[in-house]
């Protein structure tokens, strides 16, 4: 089984196992795919972060695909130019390498079974001879139509025209060429050949400090995920400079704070829980996540002392209001299941819709902002040093029962994503729906638009009156928004039953499918 949040996506995972593929092979189609088919979501200029788990071994591992800042990111670059913060968009937010192609070959390396040409097939497809447009991207084209104008390239590719209609064929002919580059040259052509040097050239160019050096010196890493009790399941995802810790801290608080009972599903008690342990969590996150070979103070926030004294803080009838971040990010997360049990739980992104609106015109790739996450502070837990890596919010997950992946889930959305995943889990492994019906369920998204204005709780209408007025007499600022947005995040999840029947969902807020055979 895959989910995908293009079902053109998931049937190209879907192809690759039934062609005698495993989830590592599916897994790497529809990182491709979606480069091609989801633009303004992930892309080659990416990063991407994986867990997969190993049936033959029972082994369970991820990997980080985030790059580094360059060299010549320092703070004297940034002062030279008159920045007091790293703008979110432009050449000026171009400085991390991309990770998201490395982590295609490490994946395909380890575990792959099919040979690597072969799993970029359908995207160079789509990419050559079109696709329909998405809705979602027939939106993000329209939303973001001034930021792409302001890059030539992103001009020449994506900002033709102020709108573009849902179902229009798309054809990305430069992007169809990079990947036919990568299929036949492989990762050195990306990090060391053609593709670095085209990517050096544009970035010099337009002012961004990332040069040929930078993809030349990336390697992303395999790394052990982390781990903590979630009622009768282990909670799995990925370790900083990942956000997921954050998940795992809000799962724990929630475990404490509904020891007694948990209220009803999708009632105000049980939203109200919920929130009140993400606050805490991304209180904890934002003080000690950031490049773990630099800072590795979040080892202690896991230990059942500190989650105890976390849960202390919560009060059943009454909101508090730590500082939040702004809630943005664009990211494509998808998981395929194969039937000898291997699993694979991706997610890949650009940050935020379109990356930071450069796009490299030769190759038709848009690189990530990611490197908008460093403080151009001294001090700063994150403060931008050459060669650190930047706080990511991207986070896959894993619930595994008996030590085998029982739930493969996860979701777009920058700082919605633990606040997504946490929801998920307490439906599926607390309530028992089933994934399709828990995703579908109405959500919930707590944080900032703007930096400037005051974090509030984002709930769907379909909720239900009672549910808003309870968490408006809990004092949550709520703010209403339509039944289905997409702001809440393009979740997916797939369930491996008892009988080794796998049941998926994908999420109506997109443009996926769960798809099976």
């Amino acid at each position: 089984m895959v989910t995908a949040p293009h079902f053109l996506a998931a049937q190209a995972g879907l192809s690759i196992l039934q062609a005698g593929g495993n989830a590592a092979d599916a897994g790497i189609a529809v990182a491709a795919a979606l480069s091609v088919l989801y633009p303004h979501m992930t892309g080659l200029g990416g990063d991407a972060f994986i867990i997969y788990y190993e049936a033959a071994k029972r082994q369970l591992i991820c990997y980080n695909g985030s790059g580094r800042a360059a060299g010549l990111a320092t703070h004297q670059f940034y002062q030279a130019q008159g920045a007091t913060s790293i703008p979110e968009r432009g050449p000026l937010a171009v400085l991390t390498a991309p990770g998201a192609v490395d982590a295609w070959f490490a994946l395909h390396q380890r575990f792959g079974s099919l040979e690597f040409p072969s799993l970029l097939q359908p995207a160079i497809g789509y990419a050559e001879q079109g696709a329909p447009v998405a809705r979602s991207f027939a939106d993000a084209l329209a939303a973001h139509y001034a930021v792409l104008q302001a890059d030539e390239g992103a001009a020449g590719i994506y900002g033709l025209r102020p709108a573009c209609k849902a179902g229009e064929v798309f054809k990305q002919p430069q992007l169809a060429h990079t990947l036919q580059a990568i299929a036949k040259e492989g990762r050195d052509w990306f990090y060391l050949g053609e593709g670095a040097r085209a990517i050096e050239a544009y970035c010099s160019r337009k002012g961004s400090p990332l040069r040929a050096q930078d993809l030349a010196a990336h390697q992303g890493c395999y790394d052990e995920p982390l781990r903590s009790p979630f009622f009768d399941y282990e909670s799995i995802t990925t370790p900083p400079n990942s956000q997921g810790i954050a998940l795992l801290i809000a799962q724990g608080v929630f475990e404490k704070v509904t020891a007694d009972g948990l209220p009803d599903p999708d009632s105000a008690p049980l939203v109200h829980a919920c929130v009140e342990a993400i606050k805490l969590s991304f209180a904890d996150r934002d003080q000690r996540v950031a490049d773990p070979k630099v800072f590795d103070a979040w080892r202690d926030l896991l230990e059942p002392e500190h989650l105890r004294a976390l849960a202390s803080r919560f009060d059943p009838f009454q909101a508090f209001e730590p500082a939040a971040a702004v809630d943005q990010g664009d990211t494509a997360y998808f998981a395929a299941v194969d039937e000898q049990g291997n699993a694979v739980s991706y997610i890949q992104s650009l940050f935020h819709s379109f990356g930071a609106g450069v796009v490299v015109p030769e190759l038709g790739i848009a690189l990530n902002n990611r490197g908008s996450a460093f403080s151009l502070q001294e001090n700063d837990v994150r403060s931008l040093v050459p060669g650190r890596l930047p706080f990511h919010t991207l986070m896959p997950c894993m619930l595994l029962r008996e030590g085998k992946p029982w739930l493969v889930y996860g979701s777009m959305g920058g700082e919605g994503q633990p606040q997504t995943a946490l929801t998920l889990a307490t439906r599926i492994a607390c309530f028992g729906m089933d994934p399709q019906s828990a995703i579908e369920a109405p959500r919930w998204r707590w944080g900032k638009a703007w930096i400037d204005e005051p974090a509030s709780l984002n709930i769907e209408s379909r909720f239900g009156a009672a549910c808003i007025a309870g968490l408006r007499a809990r004092g949550h600022m709520v703010n209403v928004v339509g039944e289905w947005d997409e702001a809440m995040g393009h979740a997916g999840a797939i369930v491996v039953g008892a009988d080794g029947v796998l049941h998926g969902g994908a999420d109506p807020r997109g443009d996926g499918a769960a798809v099976g055979w």
